[in-house]
C-alpha cells in the first residue's frame, strides 16, 4: 500500500483529473475505506448538494465508492466523524473555505487523525482544503471578499509533519477569473501576496499549486510527481523554482 499526500489546486471533480484520482487509488490496493469529509463547505447552503456531487462523482467518473463523513460544524458529531477518520485509508476534502475549515479541523484535534492516516494511507486535498494543511493558511475570503489587510493564521502544518517542507500552500495559484483585475495567488492579487510574503518567516516557503493541476508526494518512495494542466511553484525568499506537469522529482528538491 502506498501512502501519499495529494494536493490539487483546483479542477478536483473535473474530467482532468478522472485519471489522477484513479492513479492514486490503485495504488492504495484493494479493501480500501475511502472518505469525504465535508467540513470546507460545511458552512454553505447547498452543502448537502455539493456532498451529492463530489459522491456521485467519484462513483459515476472514477469508479470508486466514497463515504460521506458528516463534519460541519465545530460540534456536529465531531466524535464519529473522527472515527471515520481513525477507519479510513483515503481521504478527500475540498472546496469551500480555508479559514472555515482549519477553524473546525483546529478545535476538534483532527491534524493528529491525518497523520496517524498518512501512517497506513493516502490523504488527497485540493482547493480550500489543501491550503488548511501547509504551516500557514491564507485568509483568502477575509481579504479579498471583507476587506482585512493581508495576514496568516497558523494552519495544521501536516505539510511539514510528512515531508519536512514548512510551506504555506497556495491553491488557485494562477487564476485569471478576474479578467479586468489581478487574481493570481488564490484570488488576492500580486499587491497583496507581496505583503503577505513579507509577513512570513525566512524559513517558510510558499508552495503555489496552478488550477487544474496537483503535486502527489509518494511518503515511502521520497518522489513527487506533478500531474495536470499547468505548473507547481515553490518561492523561498522571493526565488521561484517551477516544477512541470508530466515530471516526477526527489522530495529533497523542495527541501531547504
Amino acid at each position: 500500500m502506498t501512502r501519499k499526500l495529494v494536493f490539487m489546486g483546483s479542477g478536483e471533480n473535473s474530467p482532468a483529473m478522472v485519471t489522477p484520482h484513479q492513479n492514486i487509488l490503485k495504488a492504495l490496493g484493494k479493501n480500501i475505506y475511502r472518505i469525504n469529509l465535508d467540513t470546507p463547505y460545511g458552512f454553505q447552503e447547498n452543502a448537502d448538494e455539493m456532498t451529492s456531487r463530489i459522491l456521485g462523482y467519484f462513483e459515476k467518473n472514477v469508479g470508486v465508492e466514497v463515504h460521506d463523513t458528516h463534519l460541519r460544524h465545530i460540534h456536529d458529531s465531531a466524535p464519529a466523524a473522527l472515527a471515520e477518520i481513525e477507519k479510513a485509508n483515503w481521504l478527500f476534502a475540498g472546496p469551500g473555505s480555508p479559514t472555515y475549515a482549519l477553524k473546525v479541523w483546529s478545535t476538534i484535534g483532527a491534524a493528529e487523525k491525518f497523520q496517524e492516516l498518512l501512517q497506513r494511507g493516502t490523504i488527497v486535498m485540493a482547493s480550500a482544503a489543501a491550503m488548511t494543511l501547509g504551516a500557514k493558511v491564507m485568509p483568502v475570503y477575509e481579504m479579498y471578499k471583507v476587506g482585512d489587510d493581508p495576514f496568516w493564521l497558523d494552519g495544521l502544518n501536516l505539510l511539514e509533519h510528512a515531508i519536512g517542507l514548512k510551506a504555506t500552500v497556495v491553491a488557485h495559484y494562477n487564476n485569471t477569473q478576474g479578467g479586468t483585475h489581478d487574481t493570481r495567488f488564490c484570488f488576492v492579487g500580486e499587491r497583496r501576496m507581496k505583503v503577505l510574503e513579507t509577513l512570513l518567516d525566512s524559513d517558510t516557503a510558499i508552495l503555489g499549486i496552478d488550477e487544474h493541476t496537483g503535486i502527489s508526494f509518494d511518503l515511502d518512495d521520497q518522489i513527487a510527481e506533478v500531474f495536470g494542466k499547468g505548473l507547481v511553484t515553490l518561492r523561498r525568499n522571493g526565488v521561484d523554482r517551477v516544477f512541470e506537469a508530466k515530471n516526477s522529482y526527489p522530495v529533497a528538491d523542495f527541501l531547504p
